[in-house]
């Protein structure tokens, strides 16, 4: 259990997660179906329409999701979990744990009916996800060629998942997929969600935690212990650099990469160089000139970085933009007052103020990522002392990253199709 004592006017925020390192990897996209199958269907006790009432009677809310965090001690590793979150006041944490494991454990995955409807409300919500955050998914789907992490995240919620939920629906009619299907879910279930493979995140005040040890029994005592057999994640980076063609008017453009390779360290003054690259040389290039509504870019403690343009009506021209940057970087040269602004820019997104919920959320994932309060504060010093200096000297960071060779295009068809020669495959992201 980890634990975070902090004032939270009574309520208890609890994470319940399981590692997935027992499913094979062949099997992790229905980890990323169990998501939106657990809570809606019958459970033993339970009509799926009951559930849903019982729960926001006696809490602030369910919710399930498949998540990674890469292991800054190792490079290349991560952690991938199923998670489970509830929020309820103190006095329901009894409730809370009855309710996740009837969830988990008593949940009736044999009614082929509700099983097809819960697919094709999935397959709706996760192309509509796609439509609406574009920019996002190719981000995500460039680093997927290079990161193992991202990988798992592809196959569990992106582009690659909702080919699995297209055909799954293509197929669902024949009775062998419908059977295949619930065997699958039965078997994840079954490997799953195990005490051993278990871990509780709770953020409340210190008097709740007392009650929280006889809660957690209430769902640890239903769960196996898992057969101790492992999958290890097999991951070979690759440059698919792919581009989706969809009826959009409009491109994303995304080019990934990452610095590991290179020695080079993570240093805060990257953030500083998001805020420069955002506000300024991207917004002038890629916005002003080039037409697009927005810009991103960003670096992380992983050591990888972004670049993605939003509702774009460039490609070519614009991964040009990108590819000029590293020039930019180097010449790099700004009055006092714009880098005072730069830092202040770079320290407010460190200084969100933060719900109890997110900070637990924070520091659940500084456990298992391996970031110290030593990082952070490191972090914090070099921001604040950056000069101009500094900013120069990350132009080999970022040649790095665009070294690295991931593109991915997620737009308008015809525009796809004219620029090919970028991608080595080009294919419609909805079938």
């Amino acid at each position: 259990m980890i634990y975070n004592p902090m004032f939270t006017s009574g309520i208890g925020y609890i994470t319940v997660l399981f590692d997935t390192k027992g499913i094979p990897q062949e099997d992790l996209p229905y980890v990323g179906l169990l998501k939106s199958v657990l809570g809606y269907v019958d459970t033993q006790h339970y009509s799926y329409s009951d559930l849903t009432s019982e729960i926001y009677l006696n809490s602030g809310g369910i919710d399930f999701s498949v998540i990674s965090y890469a292991d800054l001690r190792e490079p290349g590793k991560f952690t991938g979990v199923f998670s489970a979150r509830a929020k309820v006041l103190c006095d329901k944490l009894e409730f809370a744990f009855d309710i996740l494991g009837e969830i988990l454990t008593r949940s009736k995955l044999e009614d082929e009916k509700r099983l097809g409807e819960i697919l094709a409300e999935n397959k709706s919500r996760a192309r509509m996800r796609l439509e609406n955050a574009s920019h996002s998914a190719a981000v995500a789907r460039a680093t997927s060629y290079f990161s193992a992490t991202s990988a798992f995240n592809d196959a569990t919620g992106g582009i690659g998942y909702y080919h699995f939920l297209e055909k799954l629906c293509g197929e669902f009619e024949q009775p062998e997929s419908k059977l295949k299907l619930i065997r699958k879910l039965k078997e994840v279930c079954s490997r799953l969600f195990t005490k051993d493979h278990m871990l509780v995140g709770f953020t409340a005040e210190e008097e709740a935690c007392k009650k929280l040890s006889k809660a957690m029994a209430r769902l640890a005592d239903l769960l196996e212990v898992s057969d101790g057999k492992e999958y290890p994640f097999v991951f070979t980076p690759h440059d698919s650099n792919e581009g989706f063609k969809t009826s959009s008017q409009v491109n994303y453009v995304a080019r990934c990469g990452s610095f590991q390779s290179s020695g080079l360290p993570y240093t805060g003054a990257l953030k500083i160089l998001k805020v420069i690259l955002n506000y300024d040389y991207l917004w002038q290039n890629l916005r002003v000139q080039g037409g697009a509504y927005g810009c991103m870019s960003g670096f992380g403690r992983s050591k990888e970085g972004y670049l993605v343009s939003y509702r774009d009506p460039n490609v070519r021209e614009t991964n040009q933009v990108y590819e000029t940057i590293p020039e930019y970087v180097r010449q790099f040269d700004a009055q006092e007052r714009d880098m005072t602004k730069y830092v202040i820019g770079a320290i407010g997104e460190l200084d969100v103020p933060l719900t109890p919920s997110i900070k637990g959320a924070r520091e659940l994932s500084a456990y298992l990522s391996g970031v110290t309060n030593e990082m952070l504060k490191e972090e914090r010093e070099q921001i604040l002392d950056a000069t101009k200096e500094d900013i120069r000297n990350l132009a080999p960071i970022v040649e790095a990253v665009l070294n690295t060779g991931s593109l991915c295009v997620i737009g308008n068809e015809e525009k796809v199709k004219a620029e090919a020669g970028m991608f080595r495959a080009t294919l419609n992201l909805f079938h």
